[in-house]
C-alpha cells in the first residue's frame, strides 16, 4: 500500500516536469532539423564512392555529407575528411547530424562529436555527445545517449537513456546502464532501470534484471521484461504478475505463462495463491481456424484450506473446479458447429470464487453443442444439451443426448396456384432424461405432491409437427389462418398419483388452429405551431384466436422442455400497439428535427427517415376454458403453454378467464438514452402484480444504467379465496424486489475517473438481521499520458459468499497492466 501511495503522489507531481530529454536535445522549433540553419544557403559537398561488392545485409547506398566547412587530408582512397558546422550525413533511410564529423574513407567509418542525432527513418532516433558509425555495416556506438523506438501496439513510443548504446547490426542496439520508459519527462513517472537492454527495431525491447521505479523510488524487481514494438505481436513468455486481496481469502498473488501455438492459437497457464485459503490454477486455450471460426476452452480449479484455518464446520472446504468451451466453426460444406459449455463441480465453488455477482446467484448452468446444415428450405440439426437448475431443496438436471431434428421453413404449396398456402414442419428424434435430486424428501413430497422424477438415462421422444398457413390481405386488413397437428411418442410416462416414472410408453396427439386478424393501422401527424412536423402517432390493434385440442393425458407426460409443456386451450389474445415516430437526419444519431417550410410539399430530404422514439403495447388474453382441459391444478404453481405467455411472471395459480393485462413501454429518444418499462395489472381487483424497468444513459463523461423489478405475493379476492395455497395467497406468486444501479464518471484515458455499481435485494430488509445490499463495486482511478492507477473495492453478501475485496491496477503504457483477473473462469 505504501508503494501505491508513492505511485499516486509521484504521478501527481509529474505535471511539473520538463519535456523529454530526447525532444529537448533534437527538436528545432523552426525546421525540426537539428543543427541546420534554415536561413543559410548551405553548399552540399557530395562525394561519390566506388561501387562495392554487395555483402548480405549491407547497403551500397551513396553517402552524402553536408556541412558549413570541411577539410581533407591523406592519400586518394584513404582520405580523412573533417566536416564542421551543421553537419548532415545521409545514406539510404539513415541520417546522422552533429556539430563535427570525421570521415575515414578507407574504413567506411565516421566519428561524430557534439549534439549527435541519428535517425533510422521514423523507426528509431538515438542522440549522444559522441558516436562512431560504420556506414557500410550500419554498426557503431553512441555515448551519453537518449532516444526512442517505433510505436508499440497501443501507439506508445518507448524512450531510453543510456551511458552507451551500441548498434550491433542493421536493426538491433544494445544499451548499457539504461533507463526505459514511455513517459515524456526528465524524471519519468515510471521507468525500468537495468544494466543492459536490447532493442530490436520493429520487434521488441528486452530488459534484463530491471528495477521498476516510480519517479526515482524502486518499487519492484523483475528478472526479465519484454516490450513488443510490433503492430501485431504474439510472443511466448511470463505475463505481468497480478495481485489483490480480500478479508475472506487473504492476499491473492497470480502469475501466468503465455505460449503461442503457431499463428492461430495460444495457451495461457496461471497459478493463484490465496494466503487464507489455498492454491488455484487454470488455463485458457484459444484457436482461430479462419476469420469467422474460433474455439476457446479453459478450466479453473482451487485446492481449498491449504492455508489459513483448517477445514471444519465453521470453515468448510469450498474448493472445486470449472470448465468451459465456447466456439463456432463454419465448414466449407455448409455445416456450422457451435459449442457453449459451462460445467462447475458444485454451486458452493461458483458462489465463493466467481467474481461476477450475476453468475454467483444464478440458479442455472447450461452446456450445449449444436450442429446445423441448411439446404434450400430444409434445416438439419444436431443438439447435445445439459441444463442444471439449483433450487431450494431441489437440483434438477435435464439432458438431451442426443437430439436430431429436421425442419422445413414455410414454402408455398405449388399445386395451389391461386391460393397462397404455405407448408412447413418440424420433426425430431431425441434421447432425453430428467433427474430431480432433493435434500429433504418429506418436504419435497408435501410441496410437490409426489416423488422426485428420475427417468432412465435415455427416454425416447419422437416428434412430428406439420403446419399450414394461409395469409390474406385486402383493403388494408391482414388475415392469417394456420392449422397444425402434433404427434409425440414417449418411451416412458408418469404415474399421475405418485410422479413415479413408468416403463409404459405413451403417444400424445393434438391439433392447433390460429386465426390472426390485423386491421388497418390508424395514423395521425402532429405539428408545431409553425407548421413544422412534430411526431406521428400510429395505432396498430390485433386479435388472435387460438384453439389447441386433443391433450387428454397432460399429467402423464414427463416435462423435459417446451415441447412437453403444452395444454389444451381455447382463447383470444388481444392487444394494441401505439407507436410514436419522429424524424432524424440519420437514424438514431442525434435529435435535430428536420424542418419543413409551411406550404411546401411534405417531402423530407433523403437523409431524413422516420425514427420510432416511443412504443407502448397493451396485451392480454381471454380463456374460454380456465382449467385448460384439466391441466391446471388450483392452489399449485402451474407453468405450461399458454400460461407462460404474455408476461414473464407466473399467473397460473388459480383458474381465470382473463390473463393479467401486460403493459410494455420502450422509449429511446436518441442513441445515448433509453428507458424500458413493463408491468402486469391483475384483472381480479385491478392491482399491479409486477413491474420491471431499465434505464440507460451513455455520454462522453458519464454513463448511467439501472434495472429494477418488483413482484407481489397476490392476495386473492373472496371469490377465488378457496384456491389459495398454504400461505393464503395465490400459488406461485412471491414478493420480490431487486435493484441494480450503476454510474461511471470521467474518461479512462485522461484525468480522474470512477464509478459505483450496486445490487440490492429488498426481499432482505434491514432490521431483520439481513442487509439488502448483495454486492457493490466502487472504482476510482487517474490516467496520465503514460500510466494509470486504478483501485477498486468490492463487497459480496450472497449465499456462502460474505467477502470484502480490494483490487489495485497500475497500467504502464506500452507495457501492460498490473491487475487482478481470472483465467480459466467462464463465470467471471
Amino acid at each position: 500500500m505504501l508503494a501505491n501511495l508513492i505511485l499516486v503522489l509521484a504521478c501527481q507531481l509529474a505535471f511539473a516536469q520538463q519535456t523529454n530529454p530526447v525532444d529537448r536535445k533534437v527538436t528545432n522549433p523552426l525546421t525540426d532539423t537539428p543543427n541546420v540553419n534554415p536561413t543559410t544557403s548551405d553548399q552540399p559537398v557530395p562525394r561519390r564512392r566506388p561501387a562495392q561488392t554487395a555483402v548480405p545485409g549491407v547497403s551500397t547506398d551513396q553517402i552524402t555529407i553536408d556541412s558549413t566547412k570541411q577539410s581533407a587530408t591523406g592519400p586518394e582512397g584513404a582520405h580523412i575528411v573533417v566536416y564542421e558546422g551543421n553537419v548532415d550525413v545521409r545514406i539510404g533511410t539513415y541520417r546522422l547530424q552533429a556539430d563535427k564529423v570525421t570521415d575515414y574513407e578507407a574504413e567506411n567509418r565516421i566519428v561524430a562529436e557534439g549534439s549527435v542525432v541519428f535517425d533510422q527513418a521514423d523507426l528509431q532516433r538515438i542522440t549522444g555527445s559522441r558516436a562512431e558509425w560504420n556506414y557500410r555495416t550500419k554498426t557503431g556506438y553512441f555515448i551519453n545517449s537518449t532516444g526512442f523506438t517505433n510505436q508499440t501496439q497501443d501507439g506508445t513510443r518507448i524512450y531510453f537513456t543510456a551511458d552507451r548504446v551500441e548498434r550491433i547490426n542493421l536493426d538491433t542496439i544494445v544499451a548499457i546502464n539504461v533507463q526505459v520508459t514511455a513517459c515524456d519527462e526528465d524524471v519519468p513517472k515510471w521507468s525500468f532501470h537495468a544494466s543492459k537492454a536490447t532493442i530490436k527495431t520493429g520487434d521488441r525491447v528486452r530488459v534484463y534484471a530491471p528495477k521498476l521505479k516510480v519517479k526515482d523510488i524502486p518499487v519492484f524487481y523483475l528478472p526479465y521484461a519484454s516490450v513488443s514494438l510490433k503492430a501485431r505481436d504474439r510472443a511466448s513468455g511470463f505475463l505481468t504478475p497480478t495481485f489483490g486481496g480480500s478479508g475472506a481469502k487473504g492476499v491473492r498473488l497470480s502469475t501466468a505463462y503465455y505460449q503461442t501455438l503457431g499463428r492461430s492459437a495460444d495457451f495461457t497457464f496461471r497459478t493463484d495463491i490465496y494466503t487464507q485459503r489455498g492454491l488455484g490454477f487454470g488455463s485458457d486455450l484459444r484457436t482461430r481456424a479462419n476469420s469467422r471460426s474460433f474455439l476457446n476452452t479453459g478450466f479453473y480449479a482451487v485446492k481449498d484450506r491449504i492455508f489459513g484455518p483448517a477445514a471444519d464446520a465453521a470453515h468448510p472446504n469450498q474448493g472445486g473446479s470449472s470448465f468451459y468451451v465456447d466456439g463456432v466453426h463454419y465448414f466449407k460444406n455448409g455445416f456450422i458447429a457451435a459449442a457453449d459449455v459451462n460445467i462447475t463441480s458444485n454451486l458452493a465453488f461458483r458462489q465463493v470464487f466467481s467474481d461476477n455477482i450475476q453468475q454467483a446467484i444464478s440458479p442455472e448452468e447450461t452446456s450445449q453443442v449444436f450442429i446445423n446444415k441448411d439446404h434450400h428450405e430444409y434445416s438439419f440439426n444436431f443438439l447435445a444439451r445439459t441444463q442444471v437448475t439449483s433450487l431450494t431443496n431441489t437440483r434438477i438436471r435435464i439432458r438431451q443426448l442426443p437430439s436430431i431434428s429436421i425442419d422445413k421453413r414455410p414454402t408455398i404449396v405449388s399445386f395451389l396456384k391461386n391460393l397462397p398456402l404455405y407448408f412447413s414442419f418440424e420433426g425430431s428424434a431425441d434421447g432425453v432424461s430428467r433427474k430431480e435430486t432433493v435434500e429433504d424428501l418429506p418436504t419435497f413430497i408435501r410441496d410437490v405432491g409426489g416423488n422426485p422424477i428420475i427417468t432412465p438415462s435415455i427416454v425416447q421422444r419422437l416428434d412430428f409437427h406439420p403446419t399450414f398457413e394461409l395469409p390474406l390481405n385486402f383493403a388494408g386488413w391482414s388475415l392469417t389462418a394456420s392449422g397444425s397437428g402434433r404427434v409425440t411418442f414417449y418411451s416412458n410416462s408418469l404415474d399421475p398419483a405418485t410422479r413415479d416414472v413408468l416403463s409404459q410408453n405413451i403417444t400424445r396427439t393434438y391439433g392447433e388452429f390460429d386465426f390472426d386478424v390485423r386491421p388497418p393501422a390508424l395514423a395521425k401527424d402532429y405539428r408545431h405551431s409553425d407548421g413544422s412536423f412534430f411526431f406521428r402517432h400510429v395505432i396498430e390493434p390485433y386479435v388472435i384466436y387460438r384453439k389447441i385440442s386433443g391433450i387428454d393425458d397432460f399429467d402423464r407426460i414427463i416435462r423435459f422442455d417446451y415441447i412437453d409443456a403444452v395444454a389444451d386451450t381455447n382463447e383470444i389474445e388481444f392487444g394494441i400497439t401505439n407507436r410514436f415516430f419522429t424524424r432524424r437526419s440519420t437514424e438514431n444519431v442525434h435529435d435535430v428535427r428536420v424542418k419543413e417550410t409551411p406550404g411546401e410539399t411534405e417531402r423530407a430530404p433523403l437523409s431524413s427517415q422516420p425514427y420510432e422514439a416511443l412504443t407502448i403495447t397493451l396485451r392480454g388474453k381471454y380463456f374460454f376454458d380456465p382449467f385448460f382441459g384439466g391441466a391446471l391444478i388450483p392452489g399449485q404453481r402451474n407453468q405450461f403453454y399458454p400460461l407462460n405467455t404474455i408476461t414473464g411472471f407466473v399467473y397460473g395459480g388459480v383458474p381465470r378467464r382473463f390473463s393479467p393485462i401486460n403493459i410494455d413501454t420502450r422509449y429511446r429518444p436518441r442513441r445515448d438514452l433509453f428507458l424500458d418499462f413493463r408491468s402486469d395489472l391483475d384483472t381480479h381487483g385491478g392491482s399491479m402484480r409486477s413491474l420491471s424497468t431499465t434505464f440507460g444513459l451513455s455520454k462522453h463523461v458519464i454513463q448511467v444504467f439501472q434495472s429494477f423489478y418488483y413482484t407481489r405475493a397476490i392476495e386473492l379476492v373472496p371469490s377465488l379465496a378457496r384456491f389459495a395455497d398454504a400461505r393464503g395467497l395465490e400459488a406461485g406468486t412471491l414478493r420480490g424486489s431487486q435493484w441494480g444501479p450503476s454510474i461511471f464518471l470521467g474518461n479512462r484515458d485522461r484525468g480522474f475517473f470512477g464509478g459505483a455499481s450496486f445490487f440490492f435485494d429488498f426481499q432482505k430488509r434491514p432490521g431483520r438481521g439481513d442487509n439488502s445490499l448483495i454486492s457493490s463495486t466502487l472504482t476510482l482511478g487517474h490516467s496520465w499520458d503514460c500510466c494509470a492507477v486504478t483501485t477498486q473495492f468490492s463487497t459480496f453478501n450472497v449465499g456462502l459468499r460474505k467477502e470484502n475485496r480490494v483490487v489495485f491496477s497500475f497500467r504502464l503504457n506500452g507495457i501492460g497492466s498490473f491487475g487482478t483477473e481470472q483465467i480459466g473462469q467462464r463465470f467471471r
